[in-house]
């Protein structure tokens, strides 16, 4: 060391750059990554989870390395309803697209119609029921990624004769993606 200025600077960026990976790396992470994916309707893969049940992801991890996000439409029937459940990894959020419904989150119901959005943050209760005589048509995902492959392991392919899962499959895929459903 020449001189005491020289070994202060030496010293504080020692100090400083292991605090300063954290911010540098996620930046260089993304922008190697990042690229716009675009979809048509019929580029995804559609699963009926019940006979009458179809969900069709559009963007998923699998599909299209998209790790931050995915996205899926679900269609639900007059009177149907999805089970109270939450997600321990993932958050998940929703678009209402057609028919009108209800979203319970942690208790508190809300009435859903065209253009209604919805957060449910992970580890939260949550249920939706069609309370229309038409389908229920809405658009959903997770953040991060990775949850919609449960569909891809519960659901039968468009095209194939439906299939349904036993009880017990369906809890052991549930455990696999961290899914819990609420008891009765």
């Amino acid at each position: 060391m020449k001189n005491r200025r020289e070994f202060l600077h030496l010293s504080a960026l020692g100090f400083l750059s292991p605090m300063m990976l954290p911010l540098t790396k996620p930046y260089i992470i993304a922008e190697e990554s990042k690229k716009g994916i675009v979809k048509q309707p019929e580029d995804g893969e559609t699963f009926f989870v019940r006979e009458n049940t179809p969900i069709t992801i559009q963007i998923s991890k699998k599909m299209d390395s998209a790790d931050s996000i995915s996205i899926c439409t679900e269609e639900i029937q007059p009177g149907a309803k999805i089970a109270t459940h939450k997600h321990l990894n993932e958050d998940e959020y929703f678009t209402f697209l057609k028919g009108t419904g209800s979203i319970k989150i942690d208790g508190l119901e809300f009435p859903v119609k065209p253009g209604t959005s919805g957060l449910v943050p992970r580890a939260t209760w949550h249920s939706i029921q069609n309370t229309s005589s038409e389908s229920l048509i809405f658009t959903f995902g997770y953040s991060p990624a990775g949850f919609e492959d449960f569909f891809r392991q519960i659901g039968t392919p468009k095209g194939i004769p439906y299939k349904a899962k036993t009880a017990e499959e369906i809890l052991s895929f549930a455990e696999k993606y961290g899914i819990v459903y609420k008891p009765k």
